[in-house]
């Protein structure tokens, strides 16, 4: 990061502030102020940092926590939309906020520590590429996070993996996930780039930035996804741009599904270019019949990547659950397409590339537990699988985990370890 950087543009919108600080010697509660619903503790026991701080749109506060030691300089930094708890100049904790705080008049009135925020100024993140080795069951460093849906894409040989980055297991921003795109990429499968944010939350209206897919055409990689609104408006189809895979623009073009789908529900976008260059997408939803709801998977198409028409749904369930995180591919002469229910994946395949879609016996994608799996291709026409695996302590979020899809003379599917990821014993 650096340090007393001016926030402007959306960067802080104004109301950016930092408040710096020792963490004292003696354990407790070293500065408080709680009066007409306004909240602000910093507590330090046992070797953990903890603030707590409430914000104008919601009754319950904000908690940050990090490892620290006495004496140690910590650092409240507030962009406008993000809260960041730093230990000696170290990220150690962050979440995203909904309203405002009088920081400076809580730091006037509270009792303990005196505090002197800094107004109209925060502290700019600056993230660094990193390498590393060994990506099956890894997740990205750091307290209280989480490896999210996977969206693996594959282009010009390169082996993208991006992924909902976590914290807290979807319950950053008050339940809202707060999920942002990050972003790993391999050449080999073996040595992995970890990339900044591919796209972030930059605007304290957006609850989290869903599950999607990427496409690459003419120069340009289309991320389509979903955006859960904290008003609780429906989520808004969008894409981000990239004309290197790694630095995506929003193009803050929005567009819905409209009646009879259920717009509201509209999310985990799957865009597909067929074999005559038209664009396809797949959309999860709700199909709406009288008061009957049934789950389904919405299809547009285009000739642009910009503008949609809807076509006849590709799925239509008997159930009202709905399929989502759907992905597809061609392997040898099927077409397959997978979506998870109650938190299963299973997979389907047709001679046409549309359907109708048979079932094996057992069309489950790996096993049970292995959460909302998505393939894309690889060298020589191989098939990777990318999920994972959600860690004990949390209802969401985990570490990565790839198997490799090999077909069967009847269509079904065998799913095997990835020979370039072969953990060590």
């Amino acid at each position: 990061m650096e340090r007393g950087s001016r926030a402007d543009g959306k960067e802080g919108c104004g109301t950016a502030w930092m408040l710096r600080f020792r963490v004292p010697d003696t354990e407790g509660v070293f500065f408080s102020m709680e009066e007409e619903g306004e909240r602000f503790l910093l507590e330090y026991r046992e070797g953990i940092l903890k603030a707590v701080i409430r914000f104008s749109a919601r009754p319950e506060p904000v908690t940050l926590a990090g490892i620290c030691r006495p004496g140690n300089e910590a650092v409240l930094n507030f962009t406008g939309f993000r809260l960041e708890l730093l230990t000696e100049g170290a990220l150690a904790d962050e979440d995203w906020t909904i309203g405002r705080v009088d920081i400076a008049g809580i730091c006037g009135r509270g009792k303990g520590l005196e505090l002197r925020p800094e107004l109209g100024r925060c502290l700019i993140r600056e993230e660094r590429e990193e390498s590393f080795t060994g990506i099956q069951g890894w997740k990205p460093e750091g307290k209280n996070v989480h490896l999210g849906d996977c969206m693996p894409f594959y282009h010009d040989g390169t082996f993208h993996l991006f992924y909902l980055f976590d914290r807290r297991g979807h319950k950053s921003k008050w339940g809202l996930g707060a999920h942002q795109w990050a972003h790993v990429a391999s050449r080999d499968l073996v040595h992995w780039t970890q990339y900044p944010l591919a796209i972030g939350i930059d605007d304290e209206a957006e609850g989290s930035i869903c599950t999607g897919s990427v496409i690459f055409h003419e120069g340009i990689y289309y991320a389509f996804y979903a955006v859960r609104m904290c008003d609780g408006s429906p989520a808004k189809l969008t894409a981000a741009l990239s004309q290197d895979g790694i630095h995506f623009q929003k193009s803050h073009r929005v567009f819905a599904l409209q009646p009879p789908y259920d717009g509201a529900s509209a999310r985990d976008p799957k865009v597909i270019r067929d074999e005559n260059g038209v664009f396809h997408m797949f959309v999860t939803t709700s199909l709406l019949q009288g008061e009957e709801s049934r789950g389904c998977l919405a299809h547009l198409i285009s000739g642009d990547l910009v503008s949609w028409e809807p076509v006849e749904p590709l799925v239509v369930l008997d159930i009202s659950d709905q399929p989502e995180c759907s992905d597809y591919f061609r392997l040898g002469n099927l077409y397959y397409l997978i979506y998870s229910n109650f938190g299963t994946a299973r997979y389907f395949f047709s001679e046409n590339p549309f359907g109708p879609w048979q079932a094996p016996d057992e069309n489950v994608v790996a096993e049970h537990s292995y959460r909302v799996p998505k393939a894309a291709g690889w060298k020589n026409g191989r098939i990777l699988f990318a999920g994972f695996y959600v860690d004990p302590d949390v209802d969401y979020g985990g570490t990565v985990r790839f198997y490799e899809a090999a077909a069967r003379k009847d269509g079904s599917l065998e799913f095997l370890p990835v020979p370039e990821m072969v953990e060590e014993k």
